[in-house]
């Protein structure tokens, strides 16, 4: 019997390191903000109960502490050093990847480029024109924009907007780019707490490093 479950704990944990070493494979391409924040959902999301793979560790560590109880009873500091592994890596090391998460959507005031610095690199504003117009008629009916579609319209908007408010005649383009902001910032599934064409012009100037 010892046999045939240490072969399957090992394929199992096999396939753990298998699916985590894709993860850090992916990690290491580099990841948005969108990305980021759906890595750390996965690893642990409060919102949803406590689930992700953090707690579904913590659990199998706790899982292994019952069984020790059980067969070997008089291995209490066994028990207890697994309980804590187990409690740790559920509420400690869980509630730090939270956090983080949460701190992801408060880009420091440092971290907002100018337009300036933002748009550096960005094609011109009637290419974009152009290549917004393009992407959303080429869209299949019925289905949703990339994040590259909406970071660049809602950039574009902003560039617009940027023009009208330097000669003193913000209006219909302000108003636009700020929907567009918000519409990225809801891709993004970032909370609302900052200037939301602050936080366009920080990830148009993130994606254009990585182009």
């Amino acid at each position: 019997m010892s046999r045939i479950v240490q072969h399957r704990i090992t394929t199992a944990t096999d396939t753990v390191r298998t699916g985590l070493d894709d993860l850090l494979r992916e990690v290491r391409i580099g990841l948005d903000a969108a990305d980021q924040r759906h890595l750390l959902r996965h690893l642990y999301d409060p919102e949803s109960g406590g689930t992700g793979l953090l707690p579904l560790l913590a659990e199998v560590l706790t899982a292994a502490s019952v069984a020790v109880g059980e067969w070997q009873p008089h291995h209490e500091a066994t028990v207890e050093a697994l309980d804590e592994a187990a409690a740790y890596i559920a509420d400690s090391a869980g509630q730090r990847i939270n956090t983080a998460r949460n701190l992801l959507t408060r880009p420091a005031e440092k971290d907002w480029p100018t337009p300036e610095k933002a748009y550096a690199k960005a094609p011109s504003t009637i290419s974009e024109v152009g290549w917004t117009a393009r992407t959303a008629a080429e869209r299949p009916f019925g289905t949703e924009g990339t994040r590259e579609f909406w970071l660049r319209k809602a950039a574009l908007l902003d560039r617009i907007a940027l023009t009208d408010e330097r000669v003193g005649e913000p209006g219909d383009a302000t108003e636009a780019a700020d929907r567009a902001a918000r519409r990225l910032m809801d891709v993004d599934d970032a909370a609302v707490i900052c200037d939301p064409r602050h936080y366009v012009r920080q990830q148009y100037a993130l994606w254009t490093t990585h182009q």
